[in-house]
């Protein structure tokens, strides 16, 4: 009989990049960015600061059970040793989204509970966060689009796969790599927007928040957002 056996490279050479692999560092450089003109006292930039770089953790593992998902040799694995794979990854990518993201944007001022509550909240707290923030109306509209494309149902085949492990109602397991690369770009995308809203309201006033490439995914080698100073903006925008 022969044992279970999954061979995991050390994080740190997985965490080379080959050409088709996803830009992690992209939500880092651009939380990072924002931190450097953030419009707080110093005890709180220097907090922000540090739960930019956190975001980092989550995306390394992540990028290293994506790769071995990717790799030539993933076919010839067995049933165990992919979902443990694929398990990694989703575990990593959703720490990522709703803790280390969320985090930081906590750190910048914002209450954002509403965002990662129940269906049966949803309304209540994002009225609640409105009622306090009543010039973000469009925040709370990307959101509900984002649970209803995609959040609600693999935070829930998060839940079963923590728990039960009983995927039998159909919950969505999302084993295959097609549907590692897509929830790879969804994640990393909206996390992008999250950070990149919450922060621009929290900067400098002299300093903006451009997304300059709208479509650009973290597998496309260019920015989506960069960060301006707004002589810049004012004078791109006359031309």
């Amino acid at each position: 009989m022969t044992g279970f056996s999954l061979t995991i490279p050390v994080l740190r050479e997985m965490s080379n990049w080959g050409p088709n692999d996803p830009d992690i560092s992209r939500p880092h450089r651009l939380a990072k960015g924002i931190a450097n003109y953030i419009d707080l006292d110093d005890a709180t930039k220097d907090e922000v600061d540090f739960f930019a770089d956190r975001l980092m953790d989550k995306l390394e593992s992540a990028l290293m059970y994506f790769q071995l998902i990717m790799a030539d040799d993933f076919n010839d694995r067995n049933i165990s040793q992919k979902r443990t794979l694929y398990e990694g990854l989703y575990a990593n990518l959703w720490s990522f989204y709703k803790g280390r993201v969320q985090n930081f944007i906590v750190k910048m001022g914002w209450n954002i509970n509403f965002a990662f509550c129940g269906n049966k909240n949803f309304a209540k707290e994002s009225t609640s966060f409105l009622n306090d923030n009543p010039d973000h109306r469009e925040i709370i509209s990307f959101l509900k689009k984002q649970r209803d494309e995609w959040q609600t149902n693999f935070g829930h085949s998060r839940d079963v796969a923590e728990h039960s492990g009983d995927y039998r109602d159909g919950t969505s397991s999302y084993d295959t790599p097609e549907d590692a690369k897509r929830l790879f770009i969804q994640i990393c995308s909206t996390a992008e927007t999250l950070i990149s809203y919450f922060g621009s309201y929290k900067m400098e006033r002299e300093w903006n928040v451009i997304e300059v490439n709208p479509k650009s995914t973290v597998f496309d080698r260019c920015e989506r957002f960069t960060i301006e100073n707004a002589i810049v903006t004012n004078q791109r925008n006359k031309k």
